[in-house]
């Protein structure tokens, strides 16, 4: 029965506020999905400044060092009861790539920098995770919609029609010459 078409006034109430409270905690998730966007172009920038300065192999060391030395942190301030040491022992060894995918990532992501802009290795990053994550649904879960596939052409399309029309402005700018 639906509770908006219920004479129990306080069953509408009621379910009005658990509606309300989901949508605010939806609301919530988005948001700090879109600060997690903006945090990984932030660290991004970040880390290409350090990988300059260092080098790559050094630049994704000092990265990682500072995540492990914070996360260890993290997890001792949010442990209640102390770390349970043995449970690392207990996780499946795929559970390890994930760390071994971040350091590719990583070092792939310093070295398109040098050779894309900003942009352009942040919609390409995205793709790349959107392929990814059609993938995954697709042989993981089994769910793929036509819907998915073609956001992900959507997108590389605005890809390629914006690098053409950069390559256009930045011939007609080299056409024309200093003023």
């Amino acid at each position: 029965q639906n509770p908006l078409l219920s004479a129990d006034p306080c069953r509408t109430y009621h379910h009005q506020f658990i509606v309300a409270k989901e949508n605010c905690f939806m609301a919530f998730v988005l948001t700090l999905a879109f600060v997690n966007g903006c945090a990984t172009v932030i660290s991004k920038m970040i880390n290409y400044r350090c990988t300059k300065i260092l080098g790559t192999n050094n630049g994704s060391l000092v990265n990682y060092v500072v995540a492990s030395v914070l996360s260890f942190i993290l997890l001792f301030a949010s442990s209640k009861s102390g770390i349970d040491f043995y449970a690392f022992t207990e996780a499946p060894w795929w559970m390890y790539l994930g760390g071994a995918f971040g350091i590719v990532a990583f070092i792939i992501s310093m070295i398109t920098l040098n050779k894309l802009k900003v942009m352009e290795s942040t919609i390409l990053l995205l793709v790349g995770q959107l392929t990814a994550g059609i993938l995954f649904d697709a042989f993981v879960f089994r769910n793929i919609s036509i819907g998915k596939i073609l956001g992900i052409v959507l997108v590389a399309i605005g890809i390629i029609w914006d690098n053409k029309i950069s390559a256009g402005d930045r011939a007609s700018a080299e056409n024309e010459g200093p003023l």
